[in-house]
């Protein structure tokens, strides 16, 4: 019986220390341990595992912080972007200036036009002035020859136009002719039929012409085509170089039968007024021959 209240005394919970200082203790197992050292240790192994944490904590702060920071090639790339950016902000200014530029040249280039047809359309109108001018002075010319005539310089039935007298075959008795009979009655008269030299006896013949229409057969006038020389002809033997004043599609279809003699055939126009036909027609006729000195 003893025995079992010894092993009771030994299980028994850990004594503490009265007022006499004695130490408290925790029995552990079969010992039984001091209770402040146990405290000391399990604070150590608090701290330690606090210090570790903290530790653990920096590292992974730092790592963090190292990739949240941007490296160099990172400062390299946002350089490089920026720099592109500015490129590219420069070629679009580039771009608007050089279309900006275009534009001017293209306002400047229709201008040009603008102003060349304008002058076109001045020169046009210029030549106009000119042609009617040139009418102008013909009339008057044909007044003056008029009042001249009346000197005697010119033989009765020829009329005197710019120094000289001009015959129409226009009456009730004159009988229209072919080319080589009207040519004869000229050279009857004193004179041959009328070579035109310039435009301004082109004007004057126009001025004096009576006007006629299409209808109607025109008159004979001193030129034809030669078929050696392949050329128009005038009777003083000077070759029609220029164009003359040739009606619409005139001259054409010169093989016709006789030859081809040239006639004028005063319309409203002024310088289209001389139309081909053969020799052999009959029509009325012009002649010309210089007027009497004074």
């Amino acid at each position: 019986m003893m025995s079992n209240d010894d092993n009771s005394n030994e299980k028994s919970t850990p004594t503490e220390t009265g007022n006499n200082g004695s130490t408290s203790a925790v029995r552990v197992g079969s010992r039984n341990l001091p209770l402040y050292p146990l405290v000391v240790v399990c604070l150590g192994l608090l701290n330690t595992i606090l210090f570790i944490s903290a530790i653990v904590i920096g590292v992974y702060c730092g790592k963090v912080r190292e990739v949240s920071t941007p490296d160099h090639n990172t400062h390299h790339l946002i350089f490089e972007i920026k720099t592109i950016n500015e490129m590219h902000t420069e070629i679009t200014k580039s771009q608007v200036e050089a279309k900006q530029a275009l534009e001017k040249q293209l306002r400047h280039h229709h201008q040009i036009q603008l102003q060349i047809a304008q002058n076109q359309s001045l020169g046009d109108q210029l030549q106009t002035q000119i042609e009617g001018l040139l009418l102008e002075k013909a009339t008057l010319q044909a007044r003056i020859s008029d009042i001249q005539g009346s000197c005697e310089r010119c033989l009765p039935g020829w009329q005197l136009i710019n120094s000289t007298c001009y015959f129409h075959s226009i009456s009730e008795t004159a009988i229209p002719k072919n080319w080589q009979d009207s040519r004869a009655d000229c050279i009857h008269r004193g004179g041959n039929l009328t070579v035109i030299d310039n435009l301004e006896e082109q004007l004057n013949l126009n001025e004096f012409l009576p006007k006629m229409d299409r209808s109607q057969k025109g008159t004979w006038i001193g030129l034809t085509y030669v078929p050696v020389k392949r050329s128009w002809v005038w009777l003083n033997g000077v070759i029609l170089h220029h164009e003359g004043y040739w009606n619409t599609r005139q001259p054409n279809d010169l093989g016709i039968s006789g030859g081809a003699c040239a006639a004028i055939l005063n319309t409203k126009t002024t310088t289209r007024t001389w139309n081909h036909a053969s020799c052999f027609l009959k029509k009325e006729w012009l002649c010309e021959m210089e007027p009497n000195q004074l």
